[in-house]
C-alpha cells in the first residue's frame, strides 16, 4: 500500500490512522464550496438533455409521419396481345418485368372478394386498418416461439408493404401499420380491398387477381368458380411454393382452397350443396401460355405498336391469326429448303385481308433463333431493292396522265437515255433478249424493262416518287439524281409491309389501303391515289395469264384457278425475289433473299417468291371467309369500250392480222383505225424491194408483211420477221432510191478513253464497234482513220484491236458517200 502510494503521489495521505481523519477532514472542508456548483451544473446539464429528447422525439415523429405513404399508387399495367380468335400472343410487362397490376372491374366479384377475406383478413371491415385482437395474438405466438412466426398484417398493412416493399423489421412494422390506418382513414375500405385485388402477387410474376384469372384459368375474374376463386385467393401467401404449374406447388395450392372453402362452408357464406359442387369441380387450369416460335417477329411487332396505345386497356387482340400464321411460315420453311442449294437464305411473308387491311399473318423469318442466317433481323420491315415490282404503278401513272392505253405500242427494243450530266444510260431486260413492239398489257405483264422505262421517261420520275410517298413508302430521297429512270427497275428501297401497302392501293381500287393491326381499330377509308377504272385495269392486266406470254408460259406458279393478279420483283444479281398476289379477298407478299446481300443462283421473284406465295393463297383462302364465292374472274373498269384490236399494232384488227384480242378503253380513247401494220406490199422479184408502178407487173409480187416503223428495224432482222422493205427497188423506172439512209456511230463513245497494255493478247484487246443504221438493208464499211477496217452486214458490229493514239472511227454505207459523223477516241501506252 505504501509503495503504491509513493508511486502515484499520494504518500503524504496515506498516515496514521488519526492523521488520516484530520485529512479527511480538511479535504472535506476544502471541497465544500466546489461540491455546490457542481450541483447546479448538473441539473442544468439535466434540463438541456431532456429538451434535447424531447426536441428528437418530436423531430423523429415529424420524420416518422412525413415518411408515411399515404397514396393508393398503381405500377403501371402489363398489356396482354391476343390473336383474332383469343390465342396468347405475348405479353408486355409492366414495372421490373412483371404482369399485371389491372385495375379490378368497378363491381368487385363476390367469390374472390369473399375468398380473399377469408384468406387474409376475415375482420377487415371492423377495424381502423390494425387489428389489436390480432396484434396481441402475433406478439403471444412470437414470444413463445422465440422467432417471429406471425406478423398480423391486414389487407390495409399488406397494401402499405406492396406499395413500399421493405426487409421485415419493427421499424417497417410500425410504418406498414401507420399507413394502413391512414389508408383506411383516406380512402375507406373498399378502395383499399381494390388496391390489394390489384396489387397482390399470385405467382410467375403475375400480381393482381384480375390478371391471375386470366393468367391461370383464362376467363375474367368475374366468372371464377368458387373452387377457382379460392384457389387464387391462397397463392398470395406463398405465391412460390404453390406455383400451380409445378405439380408439388399445385398440390399444396389445391389443399388450401379446399381449406379456404370448408372455411367459408363453416361460416356460413356457402352452402352444403355449394361446398360439395366446389369440391367436385374441375378447377380447369390451362397450360403456361407460352409464344410460338413462328410468331416471334409479330410479338415484336404488335408489341411496339401495342406499347404507341397506353390508353388502349390492359388487353389488346391483335387481327393476327395465329393459326394462318402457322401455316404461312410451315409452307415458307418448306419452300425454302428447296432452295437452300441455290443460296437462298431467309423469306418474310406479310398477309392481308383485301377489304378491312387487318394483317392476319407477319413472318419476318424463317427461324429468329437462327444465328447463321441472322433470324432475328425482321425482313417484313427490312428495306430492300424491289426490282420489277413497282412497275404496275409507273403503267398506272401512264395510264392515268392519258398518254397510254391498255393498247399503246411501246417498243422492247436497245433503246439509250439520257442521263443528268449528258451522259447515256443503256438499260437491258433482264433476258437480255428483246420483244420489239408490244401493247402495254403485255408489256407489263411480261414485265419487260425497256418499255416500263419508255412510260417513266414519258410521266417523270417527280410523279411516281409522290405516288410512292403517298402510299405509305418512307425514306424517299428527291435528289434529281437519286433515282432517275432506274426507279422503274426499283432503285428504291421500300420494305415488304410497304409493298403490301403499295397492292393494296391496286386492290383498293385506287384508295390507300392503311394496315390494320388490332380488330379494335376501323379501316381506314384510304386517300384516293389512282382513280378506280385505272386500278382496275391494272388488276386486270396483272390477273390475265395470257399477257404473261411469252415470258411467262401458261402452268406457272403465276396462274391460279380463280382470279389472283399478282407480279413478281427481281433485283439485281438475283440479290432479292419479291411477289405480291391479290384475290377478291386475300393480299400476300413474300420476300426471299439474304441478310448480307448476298447472291442467288437465279432464284428470282417467279421461283424464289411466286411459288410460295402460290401455295400460301391456295392455303389460306378455304378458310378465309368460306362463305364468300370465289371471284373467277376480276371485272373490267366500269364503262369502259370493248375493242377487236391487233396483237402487234393496238390498232383495230384488220383482215390480215393473225392474233387478235379484246381490249378496253376509256370512252374516246379506243383506237379508230384499222391495222397499218399487217398489210400486202408490192415486191420487186429481182432484189426484194418495194415495187412501184414503173415495175413491170411481170416482176410484182404481192406479199403479206409486217411494216414497222425503222426503230424496230434490227430487231426484225434479229427475229427474222419478213418486214416491208423501207427503200424502192431502183431497177423499177423513175423510181427514187427510197427514203434518207441515217448511219450513226453507237459505239463506242465520242471522247472514250482506254488502256493499252502490250501483255494483253490481241484477241482481247480490241473495241465494239457498233452503228444504227436506217434502213438496214445494205452493208457498211468501218474506217479507222480513214482506212477501211471490216465490211459488215446486220447488226453492223465488229471487234477492233487497240493501238496507241488518237483514233477516228466512221462508219460508211458500201457504194455511197454516205459516211456518218466521226467518233474519236484515245488510246493511251
Amino acid at each position: 500500500m505504501k509503495g503504491w502510494s509513493r508511486r502515484h503521489g499520494f504518500d503524504g495521505l496515506v498516515k496514521s490512522p488519526s492523521t488520516a481523519g484530520a485529512g479527511r477532514r480538511r479535504l472535506q472542508e476544502e471541497s465544500a464550496v466546489p461540491e455546490k456548483g457542481w450541483k447546479l451544473a448538473y441539473h442544468k446539464w439535466l434540463v438541456w438533455g431532456a429538451g434535447l429528447c424531447a426536441c428528437a422525439i418530436v423531430l423523429a415523429t415529424a420524420l416518422f409521419t412525413f415518411s408515411l405513404d399515404r397514396c393508393l399508387r398503381t405500377p403501371a399495367p402489363s398489356t396482354l396481345v391476343l390473336d383474332r380468335r383469343g390465342q396468347y400472343l405475348g405479353e408486355i410487362p409492366g414495372r421490373d418485368g412483371r404482369l399485371g397490376y389491372w385495375a379490378m372491374p368497378r363491381d368487385l366479384p363476390e367469390r374472390i372478394v369473399v375468398a380473399t377475406l377469408q384468406t387474409e383478413d376475415r375482420f377487415f371491415f371492423e377495424h381502423p386498418g390494425v387489428h389489436l385482437p390480432s396484434v396481441l395474438r402475433a406478439l403471444g405466438q412470437n414470444i413463445s416461439a422465440g422467432e417471429i412466426v406471425s406478423g398480423a398484417s391486414t389487407i390495409a398493412m399488406q397494401v402499405a408493404r406492396l406499395q413500399s416493399p421493405a426487409d421485415r423489421t419493427l421499424w417497417n412494422k410500425l410504418r406498414e401499420a401507420a399507413e394502413a390506418v391512414l389508408f383506411v382513414r383516406d380512402f375507406g375500405h373498399q378502395r383499399v380491398l381494390r388496391q390489394y385485388l390489384t396489387l397482390a402477387p399470385y405467382g410467375n410474376r403475375v400480381h393482381g387477381a384480375r390478371r391471375a384469372a386470366r393468367y391461370y384459368f383464362d376467363k375474367p375474374v368475374e366468372d371464377l368458380s368458387w373452387l377457382q376463386a379460392a384457389f387464387l385467393a391462397g397463392l398470395p401467401q406463398a405465391p412460390g411454393r404453390m406455383d400451380p404449374h409445378d405439380p408439388a406447388g399445385h398440390r399444396r395450392a389445391l389443399n388450401r382452397a379446399e381449406r379456404i372453402l370448408h372455411s367459408l362452408h363453416e361460416r356460413s357464406v356457402i352452402s352444403g350443396v355449394e361446398l360439395e359442387q366446389a369440391m367436385a369441380s374441375d378447377l380447369q387450369l390451362v397450360p403456361r401460355p407460352h409464344r410460338r416460335p413462328e410468331a416471334m417477329h409479330a410479338v415484336l411487332r404488335w408489341s411496339e405498336l401495342a406499347r404507341a396505345r397506353p390508353d388502349a386497356g390492359p388487353i389488346l387482340r391483335a387481327t393476327l391469326d395465329l393459326d394462318a400464321q402457322a401455316k404461312a411460315a410451315r409452307i415458307l420453311r418448306g419452300h425454302l429448303g428447296r432452295l437452300r442449294y441455290r443460296g437462298a437464305g431467309n423469306a418474310a411473308c406479310l398477309v392481308v385481308d383485301r377489304q378491312s387491311g387487318q394483317v392476319i399473318a407477319y413472318v419476318g423469318s424463317l427461324n429468329y433463333f437462327d444465328e447463321k442466317s441472322r433470324g432475328a433481323i425482321d425482313y417484313a420491315r427490312a428495306r430492300r431493292p424491289p426490282g420489277s415490282a413497282l412497275k404496275p404503278f409507273i403503267y398506272a401513272l401512264g395510264i392515268e396522265s392519258g398518254r397510254f392505253t391498255a393498247a399503246s405500242q411501246l417498243a422492247d427494243v436497245q433503246v439509250e437515255f439520257e442521263r443528268e450530266r449528258g451522259s447515256t444510260y443503256r438499260p437491258h431486260n433482264i433476258s437480255h433478249t428483246f420483244l420489239g413492239p408490244m401493247l402495254l398489257r403485255e408489256a407489263l405483264a411480261n414485265s419487260r424493262n425497256i418499255p416500263a422505262l419508255r412510260v417513266l421517261a414519258a410521266v417523270g420520275v417527280e410523279p411516281a416518287l409522290e405516288l410512292f410517298d403517298r402510299a405509305g413508302v418512307a425514306e424517299i430521297s428527291y435528289d434529281p439524281e437519286r433515282y432517275g429512270l432506274g426507279l422503274a427497275l426499283g432503285n428504291l428501297h421500300v420494305t415488304l409491309e410497304e409493298l403490301a401497302g403499295l397492292y393494296g392501293v391496286l386492290a383498293n381500287e385506287g384508295r390507300s389501303l392503311p394496315l390494320v393491326f388490332f380488330t379494335d381499330q376501323e379501316p381506314g377509308r384510304g386517300e384516293r391515289l389512282l382513280s378506280v377504272e385505272t386500278a382496275q385495269l391494272i388488276t386486270h392486266i396483272l390477273s390475265d395469264p395470257l399477257a404473261r406470254q411469252p415470258s411467262f408460259p401458261r402452268g406457272t406458279a403465276l396462274e391460279y384457278d380463280y382470279a389472283v393478279a399478282v407480279k413478281t420483283g427481281t433485283s439485281q444479281g438475283y440479290r432479292d425475289g419479291w411477289a405480291a398476289a391479290y384475290s377478291d379477298r386475300l393480299l400476300v407478299a413474300v420476300w426471299v433473299g439474304n441478310h448480307d446481300w448476298r447472291r442467288m443462283n437465279r432464284v428470282g421473284g417467279l421461283t424464289g417468291a411466286g411459288v410460295a406465295v402460290h401455295r400460301i393463297m391456295n392455303a389460306l383462302m378455304a378458310d378465309h371467309q368460306p362463305h364468300r364465292k370465289v371471284e373467277e374472274l376480276f371485272a373490267t373498269p366500269e364503262g369502259y369500250v370493248a375493242r377487236t384490236i391487233c396483237s402487234l399494232s393496238g390498232q383495230l384488227a384488220g383482215p390480215d392480222c393473225p392474233h387478235r384480242r379484246v381490249e378496253y378503253f376509256a370512252p374516246g380513247a379506243e383506237p379508230v383505225q384499222p391495222c397499218q401494220v399487217h398489210t400486202h406490199v408490192a415486191i420487186d422479184r429481182r432484189n426484194g424491194l418495194r415495187a412501184g408502178p414503173g415495175c413491170p407487173a411481170s416482176e410484182v409480187e404481192m406479199r403479206s408483211v409486217v411494216d414497222l416503223p425503222p426503230i424496230y428495224a434490227t430487231w426484225a432482222r434479229r427475229a427474222r420477221l419478213e418486214v416491208a422493205p423501207a427503200r424502192m427497188s431502183p431497177l423499177c423506172r423513175g423510181e427514187a432510191s427510197g427514203p434518207e439512209v441515217r448511219l450513226r456511230v453507237t459505239e463506242p463513245r465520242d471522247g472514250s478513253r482506254y488502256v493499252f497494255d502490250p501483255d494483253t493478247p490481241t484477241d482481247y484487246a480490241t473495241v465494239r464497234l457498233a452503228a444504227e443504221v436506217e434502213p438496214a438493208d445494205r452493208p457498211i464499211v468501218w474506217l479507222v482513220d480513214g482506212v477501211p477496217v471490216a465490211r459488215v452486214d446486220y447488226p453492223y458490229e465488229h471487234r477492233w484491236s487497240l493501238s496507241p493514239g488518237v483514233h477516228s472511227i466512221r462508219a460508211a454505207m458500201l457504194n455511197s458517200r454516205q459516211v456518218s459523223e466521226p467518233v474519236t477516241i484515245v488510246v493511251r501506252d
